[in-house]
């Protein structure tokens, strides 16, 4: 067997491991000759061109099975459907990946944007959109966490959550602690079926679709729950805020141990009462 090459030859000339050309064997992919003297393990040239399409097929990430299957067809429409279907995979692959690189820079840009920032006592700084358009579905947490509706929700990376506070004629905000809303990143990986989760929600009544729209007020937050219910109560006075929702959107948690959160978020309210 002076023409052919060892097990240990070809891992040397492939770089792969010895198990890599057990495993092979085992699958029924690369039965290599054996010396029943020896035990030793041999391959051909004609091995080689199967390794070399197996290592092709891992390379391109394409499983085995599939491999194994177009291989044994010995047609090339069948290494064809392999590679196109692959090629598929792998656009869809890079597409999640953009979103993924979307996802992590806004990440970055907001944590940026968090280091040193002060809460703006004088509300200087209140901003308005005269066009805002944006979904909340509202629910029950004990819809949103029930075993059977739970278990659908898939990419919770391109939630929003949102929490609304009841501003009384008398000036007096409440919150329901208990309904927890839900905007949608939709450039986020996952985001379609989420909607389409919530839409059967609020299909079925478990969830509220709002709309917060039109000439909005809005303005930036940091610190505890305590802390933003304070903050809240200085906007009503400030701008004679009454009988009416104001809308916070939670963008990040800083995490404690204690469980004594301090949350950077965003307050959004109709404009209204004195400029």
């Amino acid at each position: 067997m002076e023409d052919l090459l060892r097990i240990g030859q070809v891992c040397n000339l492939y770089g792969i491991s010895l198990d890599t050309l057990r495993y092979y064997d085992r699958k029924g992919l690369l039965k290599p000759l054996v010396d029943k003297d020896s035990g030793y393990r041999y391959y051909t040239l004609g091995h080689l061109d199967v390794l070399e399409m197996l290592l092709i097929g891992r390379y391109l990430e394409i499983p085995l099975d599939q491999m194994k299957e177009k291989i044994d067809l010995e047609s090339i429409d069948g290494y064809l459907d392999v590679m196109e279907e692959q090629s598929r995979f792998i656009e869809e692959k890079c597409n999640q990946l953009r979103k993924l690189s979307i996802y992590t820079q806004e990440m970055i840009n907001l944590f940026k944007s968090l280091q040193g920032f002060e809460n703006d006592m004088s509300l200087k700084n209140i901003m308005t959109e005269e066009n805002l358009n944006i979904t909340v579905y509202y629910a029950e947490l004990k819809n949103l966490l029930s075993h059977e509706e739970s278990s659908r929700i898939q990419g919770i990376e391109a939630f929003e959550q949102w929490f609304s506070y009841c501003v009384g004629q008398d000036g007096l905000i409440t919150e329901n602690s208990q309904t927890v809303g839900l905007s949608i990143q939709e450039h986020i990986a996952g985001s379609d079926k989420i909607l389409d989760y919530l839409g059967s929600m609020a299909e079925a009544g478990k969830a509220k679709i709002i709309k917060i729209s039109g000439s909005y007020r809005h303005i930036s937050f940091h610190g505890k729950e305590e802390e933003l219910k304070k903050y809240l109560y200085l906007l009503c006075s400030h701008y004679h805020l009454s009988d009416t929702v104001l809308h916070i959107r939670y963008k990040f948690a800083l995490l404690h141990k204690d469980m004594e959160h301090e949350y950077f978020a965003e307050i959004y309210f109709p404009q209204q009462g004195r400029n």
